[in-house]
């Protein structure tokens, strides 16, 4: 997968999530019981001493007597060492601007390959055959077969059950049933070409996986849907060079 459509499928996820909370992340608060508006009786009533009412001077002439008034407020004073200065804290760093995603994909072609004989496609199989075809796992935790002096993958592998990417870290005990290849386009070559490089290293893998080669409706791969969707890559290769030309 591109980067594009990395950008566009993390996109909606968050747009998504952010609908998410705004429709449940603001539930109606409950309402809180009133306070009981009922007085206490006049005899009872008492008024509390406030700061204003206190002569600083007089709760140490009382103390130095013995004497205290009931009731009385005595602020306690406390001094602040000069040595302790407020804690600055550094502004933070602004975050680094993102880069704008681009168009999404004009078109995805998809293969899927499926474990023969209820038998399971186990993590050091696959990673043997994987790097052996030229793939790497880069982005999302895929693998990816680039082009040279591009970014952009020319093709891309998936885990076809959940959750969808590889663990680099449990390659011993990884297993699968399905793998999902797929490219999208445009790409950094002509569609024909990168369908003719996919579908060669799929076979290949198939094979060394003793897996079954599926078409994108999840059918037996066949020669007439190979020549379909080759002459689709050629029409696709045909229609951007006629809009380059306008």
């Amino acid at each position: 997968m591109d980067t594009a459509t990395l950008r566009w499928i993390i996109i909606v996820i968050g747009i998504v999530i952010l609908g998410a909370i705004f429709l449940f992340g603001n539930p109606d608060k409950k309402q809180k019981p009133s306070a009981s508006r009922r007085k206490p009786a006049p005899d009872l009533e008492r008024r509390e001493p406030t700061l204003d009412e206190v002569d600083p001077a007089e709760p140490l002439e009382l103390q130095a007597q013995g004497e205290l008034p009931i009731g009385r407020v005595v602020p306690e004073l406390k001094a602040v060492p000069p040595s302790l200065e407020p804690l600055r804290r550094e502004p933070p760093k602004p975050p680094k601007p993102r880069k704008p995603a681009g168009p999404p994909p004009e078109k995805i072609v998809t293969l899927f390959m499926r474990a023969a004989d209820q038998q399971v496609i186990t993590g050091a199989d696959l990673l043997q055959i994987a790097l052996k075809t030229g793939m790497e796992l880069g982005d999302m935790d895929i693998f990816h077969r680039q082009a040279d002096g591009s970014d952009t993958p020319i093709f891309s592998m998936a885990n076809a059950l959940k959750p969808g990417y590889f663990d680099k870290d449990a390659w011993n005990t990884f297993e699968t049933k399905a793998l999902v290849i797929f490219l999208t386009l445009p790409g950094p070559m002509l569609a024909l070409d990168a369908w003719d490089a996919m579908l060669a290293i799929a076979k290949r893998m198939a094979d060394v996986l003793k897996a079954e080669l599926l078409d994108d409706e999840h059918q037996p791969l066949n020669r007439q849907k190979e020549g379909k969707i080759r002459e689709e890559m050629r029409q696709f290769d045909r229609e951007r060079a006629r809009k380059a030309l306008l």
